[in-house]
């Protein structure tokens, strides 16, 4: 059987019956009719499923792609450092949320610009005050930082931004911003006269403890101070309050006064680089937490921070016979052992012809330091702190006999300060009406200090030294020596032992000689001395005193023993005679 053949051409008419054939076949052949199927033009080959799906994946990637990325912005830097395309990424709290597309230059070739594509999740963050700013190593006096890129490679750090208005283009940081938004903290405001060593990222120390740093500093030239700017980090920031004193602890604050020797140092950070110290102040009570951007004073030093309240100072104007010579602008002026002011200035004054030239002693003390003796004797709150006016204050304190007195405040240095002290019992005291002038400066009395009531008395005692015939007595001594020699040839010869003592009398004869040389050098270099009073008086020449005595009471007993028994040169010293105990007496025998 033929299979049926399938075409696609139109069926043709039925064929006519075929002829008989012309053989004598017995029966006749019978052709089947062809079974036509028409093909369907949309079916898909399963070739095609293949190209179907990776297009489908192809657009399901194209779609995530565009819904992931983000705004595309630009950065200017001042140069393009360590920016690679496709590599330096952009971080914020150190989370990729971008990465630099290309680099570029300026128009003006002033700068470059970074176009960076940013994540759709991080496309809140490019608004108006965002910063960006380039993280690579860097070594300043504040610290070191960005040691991490040494192994990750630069990246653009992100401080993001509080405002809501989208921004496009941006300027890049040249340094990284010392307080990132968000941080724990708050900002504090001082006001200084100077800056000092301070710089913009100097620490902030509580207790030698680091807790914050300065953030930048201003100079405002209608006050004519600076303002500085720092930033206590949380929970630290609840240790400022209204009552905290901030000093300048930077380097080493080394000090000569009439206090001696001060050296003073916060740690070796602040001797490098600066830093701010502050801590509360003295006798008060710990209040709530100061506010943010409140104003703080910024001292020099922690001794003028954390000293009380000044308040008004009072001049005061003293004149002083003699030489002050030791005595230095800026210093103190005590009241029985507590600091009340400062000397402000020195002058000489014109005297009375053929008198010496007085020399004008400018001080400013605060009242405010007179603690309770600024009350009002008489008065129920007499300890109580009622003022009263300064004039009739050190008005009372003369009438009981307060004097300023210049005093030696440290032997070392020869610093002197101003004392005000009571005159002794012995001295008589007499009222003087303290008087101020048409500016308010009161004029206060003043009385000899130690060192002038000490001159005169060293000078009696030279002169009495003066007096002491050292030649005479050099010359009893040769005459002695020869006499000595002179025994000694009478008898002709002296034994191995007489030789040595000899010879000892002689080294100390010899000795007591140098010495007396020496005093009676010493004794005019003194005699010098004392003629110009700026010269102190030192120590050594009480012990060269006592040293003289000394060897003029040695030289004496030897010169009266030689003159008794003149054979001790040639014998020497006999041996003293043994003790003797007495026997005992007939009562002593007879008691039991």
């Amino acid at each position: 059987m033929t299979e049926p053949v399938s075409s696609s051409e139109p069926a043709a008419a039925p064929a006519a019956p075929a002829a008989p054939a012309a053989s004598t076949s017995p029966a006749a052949v019978i052709i089947p009719t062809p079974l036509i199927q028409r093909k369907n033009r949309m079916r898909l080959s399963l070739v095609w499923i293949v190209p179907l799906v990776a297009l489908l994946v192809g657009g399901a990637l194209l779609l995530r792609t565009l819904l992931a990325v983000g705004p595309r912005i630009e950065i200017e830097f001042r140069n393009a450092e360590s920016l690679e395309p496709g590599k330096t990424e952009v971080r914020y709290k150190e989370v990729v949320i971008g990465r630099v597309e290309s680099v570029s230059l300026r128009d003006d070739r002033t700068r470059v610009i970074a176009t960076v594509q940013l994540d759709r999740s991080a496309a809140a963050i490019a608004v108006q005050d965002t910063g960006f700013w380039v993280v690579r190593p860097r070594v300043a006096l504040a610290g070191v930082s960005g040691l991490g890129t040494l192994f990750s490679g630069a990246y653009i750090g992100v401080d993001a931004g509080s405002m809501t208005q989208p921004r496009k283009q941006f300027i890049g940081l040249e340094v990284p911003p010392f307080v990132l938004r968000g941080e724990p903290g708050r900002s504090f405001v001082l006001r200084a006269p100077n800056l000092g060593s301070l710089d913009v990222g100097s620490p902030v120390l509580y207790r030698r403890t680091p807790v914050g740093r300065v953030v930048g500093f201003t100079l405002l030239p209608d006050e004519d101070e600076l303002s500085v700017k720092v930033f206590i980090e949380g929970p630290y920031d609840r240790l400022v309050t209204p009552q905290s004193r901030f000093w300048n602890a930077s380097g080493v604050d080394l000090t000569v006064s009439a206090g001696g020797l001060t050296l003073n140092t916060q740690s070796v950070a602040t001797v490098i680089a600066g830093g701010v110290a502050f801590e509360q102040a003295p006798d008060s009570v710990r209040s709530a937490p100061a506010a943010a951007n409140t104003a703080f004073t910024l001292f020099g030093d922690r001794r003028s921070a954390m000293a009380p309240p000044d308040g008004a100072a009072q001049s005061l104007r003293m004149v002083f016979d003699g030489s002050v010579r030791g005595l230095v602008v800026g210093a103190p002026v005590d009241f029985l052992g507590v600091e009340i002011g400062n000397v402000r200035s020195i002058a000489l004054q014109q005297g009375a012809p053929g008198q010496r030239f007085p020399v004008l002693v400018t001080a400013d003390i605060y009242p405010l330091r007179f603690g309770k003796l600024r009350g009002v004797p008489g008065k129920a709150n007499a300890n109580a702190t009622e003022p009263e006016g300064s004039l009739a204050l050190l008005q009372r304190l003369a009438d009981s006999g307060l004097r300023a007195q210049l005093r030696t405040g440290n032997l070392l240095t020869n610093q002197l300060y101003v004392a005000l002290d009571f005159l002794p019992p012995s001295a008589k005291q007499t009222k003087t009406a303290l008087l101020a002038d048409a500016e308010g400066v009161i004029t206060l009395p003043t009385m000899p200090g130690t060192l002038s009531e000490l001159q005169p008395q060293v000078a009696s005692i030279v002169d009495k030294l003066s007096k002491i015939p050292f030649q005479d007595i050099a010359a009893s001594v040769q005459t002695t020596l020869s006499q000595v020699n002179t025994a000694v040839a009478a008898f002709g010869g002296l034994t191995p032992e007489a030789q040595k003592a000899l010879v000892g009398v002689q080294t100390t004869l010899a000795d007591v000689q140098r010495t007396l040389g020496s005093a009676q050098a010493t004794m005019k270099n003194i005699d010098q001395n004392l003629l110009d009073e700026r010269a102190p008086v030192q120590r050594q020449f009480e012990q060269t005193l006592m040293e003289v005595q000394r060897a003029a009471q040695s030289l004496r007993v030897l010169t009266d023993y030689l003159q008794l028994h003149p054979e001790a040169v040639v014998r020497g010293k006999p041996a003293d005679a043994p003790v003797q105990t007495l026997p005992p007496s007939t009562s002593e025998k007879k008691a039991p």
